[in-house]
């Protein structure tokens, strides 16, 4: 038994000697005692909860409605927009994905508060949250787009707002675009007649209303119209209503991680530059304005012109292990497949070879189509094969190697470099679409080893051959005349 040491007994005596005192030092010890104790408790749960913290879910469910841009049926760019903003989420976070289509952004919605979904690609759905008592995280708007009003080319367009009093307006049931309608009849001081139908924003409906010219009206969510109008030519929009529609994600707030993770992901690709180059790959070819006496005029080339190469393009394809749907675009571009198309800078034939070209590519003629394609094929590859040396991958490197038949090698390997001066991404075309341009200014194309290029010619350029790309891979897989002449050149893919 340990006896008392001279200082125990010097506080014991004071303590009998001082109560009050007394009390104030056992106070403190137990002050002291707690202070250590919530000490030892706060570092070992930070060691438990960093070594046995909860993981985000294996599988992250999503919820989308069936539209174009989550599920593509006509891009050739990917598995689409919407969907590839999601893979990567979940290839961030770590997590397998399980994405389900719905019919309507209601019932994708319900799946979301029942418990089905992780995440609501809600795509310019905006629900009303205090319907639910389910906890809910909103995502960043990503993107806004306003309701569209369409017309039927055979009948009258919208002249006047108030002419929609005595129309019947096709309206999805979709509930921002009822509100739309809803408030676009209370500024009228009249009441349109709804016919409210399923969401007319997937392209199925409208392709069926495209041949109803009883429906003179129809109001859609122009975000998601818009990669579907070229195909829907007898809607045409003649004017945009309501305020924009927000696309977001909607998150449940009971997923552990979940709202931090998605939080953390968007910020990188808000700020990487990731967001902007999907939005250019997926979209950013498709013009403000359709011009669709250009697209009549695609169709019927199509039709008449395209069968007398389709053996030509498919054996050049192959040796050159080209799509040959993009080198039938580049054709189109180049000649609307005429065999003896000029132009003033004296390139010649279905490819718009030049001589020098031609010569180097071992051409006896520009004018013989088989020639002509055969060596447009082997030169696209070639500068393919050239773009090597740059880091620059996937439809990136094919937008350049556009660029390169369009305005030369050289000018592309300039436009990279200046891409790199400027501070941009010298791997993206998005980039490259913002630098050719500046390759028209002394101040740039000076610093250049191949100086001066008509830099909004190669972006022009690009973008067409896209977007006729865009237009015959869509043509191959919906109903029409055209499918009949395209599809033999998807089939050798």
């Amino acid at each position: 038994m340990r006896k008392k040491s001279f200082g125990d007994m010097s506080i014991h005596q004071s303590k009998l000697n001082d109560p009050k005192k007394g009390i104030l030092i056992l106070f403190s010890q137990h002050i002291f005692n707690i202070v250590v104790y919530l000490a030892l408790f706060s570092f070992f749960y930070y060691i438990y909860s960093v070594k046995y913290e909860i993981p985000l879910p294996n599988t992250i469910r999503v919820a989308a409605v069936d539209i174009e841009r989550v599920f593509p049926k006509l891009s050739p760019w990917g598995p689409g927009f919407e969907r590839e903003l999601v893979d990567e989420f979940t290839e961030y976070a770590g997590t397998d994905l399980d994405i389900k289509a719905y019919p309507t952004h209601e019932k994708a919605f319900e799946a979301l508060i029942k418990g089905k979904a992780d995440i609501l690609l809600a795509t310019g759905y905006n629900p009303d949250l205090s319907s639910t008592t389910t906890p809910l995280i909103k995502g960043p708007v990503y993107e806004k787009s306003p309701a569209a009003m369409l017309h039927h080319i055979l009948r009258f367009e919208l002249r006047t707002p108030f002419e929609l009093c005595d129309q019947e307006v096709f309206v999805p049931a979709h509930s921002g675009l009822v509100e739309t309608f809803n408030e676009l009849s209370t500024q009228l001081d009249c009441s349109p007649t709804m016919i409210k139908g399923s969401n007319s924003t997937h392209l199925e409906p409208l392709l069926k209303l495209n041949e109803n010219k009883n429906i003179r009206f129809h109001l859609v969510e122009s975000g998601a119209f818009k990669p579907i109008r070229p195909f829907i030519h007898k809607l045409r929009i003649t004017d945009y209503f309501g305020d924009d529609q927000e696309y977001r994600w909607y998150l449940r707030d009971d997923v552990h991680g979940l709202g931090q993770t998605a939080e953390d992901y968007w910020n990188l690709i808000t700020t990487n530059g990731t967001l902007e180059d999907l939005q250019e790959k997926y979209f950013g070819f498709i013009p403000e304005e359709t011009d669709f006496y250009d697209l009549y005029s695609l169709r019927k080339d199509i039709r008449e012109k395209l069968p007398r190469y389709h053996q030509y393009i498919l054996k050049a394809a192959r040796k050159y292990k080209i799509d040959p749907l993009l080198l039938t675009a580049v054709m189109y571009q180049e000649s609307r497949f005429d065999p003896l198309a000029r132009s003033k800078t004296g390139v010649r034939g279905l490819m718009q070879l030049t001589n020098d070209t031609a010569q180097l590519l071992g051409l006896t003629s520009r004018l013989d189509p088989q020639q002509a394609i055969n060596g447009g094929a082997r030169y696209l590859r070639f500068l393919w094969d050239k773009l090597d040396s740059r880091d620059v991958d996937g439809w990136d490197r094919w937008l350049f190697t556009l660029a390169a038949y369009n305005q030369g090698l050289g000018h592309v390997y300039d436009a990279i470099e200046i891409a790199k001066y400027t501070s941009r991404h010298p791997g993206t075309w998005r980039s490259l679409k913002q630098v050719f341009p500046l390759l028209t200014r002394p101040k740039y194309h000076s610093k250049t080893k191949y100086g001066y290029t008509r830099g909004y010619e190669a972006v022009d350029y690009v973008d067409s051959v896209r977007y006729y790309y865009y237009i015959m891979n869509g043509l191959a897989v919906l109903p029409g005349l055209e499918a009949n002449y395209l599809i033999p050149l998807t089939t050798a893919r």
